[in-house]
This record gives C-alpha cells, structure tokens and sequence, in this order.
C-alpha cells in the first residue's frame, strides 16, 4: 500500500530534501549512515532497490504513478510518495521521478 501525498506549491515543505538542499547537506561525514542521496532515474532507482536500499520517500510527476514508476512504488511499501503535475515539478527537475535513499542501506 502506498502513502500518496499531492503537492501543489514548489514551495510546500516536502519538497526540500529534493529542492533546496544541497548535496553536501544531504551527506553526514561525521554519521555517514545518516547521510542520504537522491536517485534520479527509474533504472537507477530500480538498481538501488535491487542492492538493498530502502528509499525514504519518492518523487514523482503525478502522471507516472500508474505508469513507469507503479512497480517501484509497489516495491515500497508505504513510504511517502510526493506527486504533483509536471509544472510545479519543473524547478525540482527535468526527470519525473526521484528517490532518496539513506546512504547506510548501500
């Protein structure tokens, strides 16, 4: 079962780990196994998974959640996944779906 959560303003809180931090600020060099990273693909997100890590939420352009990012969802169980149309995705991004991933699950 997934955890679909609509957003409607690039602005909106749950978008900040994918908008507005920095790669550095997502790595822990002090707690690397607290650090995350940001797949960006459909088959980068789909070899993480097969390696083991364990997303915290996704990314996805609302129309690709019945689409190419179904399975990898379905994979996730009930992790948050932000969906929002394509042109309040535009500033995140030109791809339409992301995961984040703690860096300890590699």
């Amino acid at each position: 079962m997934s955890n679909i959560i609509e957003i409607t303003d690039f602005n909106a809180s749950e978008l900040d780990v994918y908008a507005r931090i920095s790669e550095v600020q997502l790595l822990n060099r002090a707690e690397p196994e607290k650090g995350i990273f940001i797949a960006e693909s459909p088959k980068v997100i789909e070899r993480a998974l097969d390696a083991g890590c364990k997303p915290i939420s996704f990314l996805v352009e609302h129309k690709h959640i019945e689409g190419e990012a179904k399975e990898l969802i379905r994979r996730c169980g009930d992790i948050p996944v932000y969906t929002a149309a394509f042109d309040v995705l535009t500033p995140v991004s030109y791809t339409h779906l992301r995961a984040h991933e703690t860096e300890a699950d590699l």
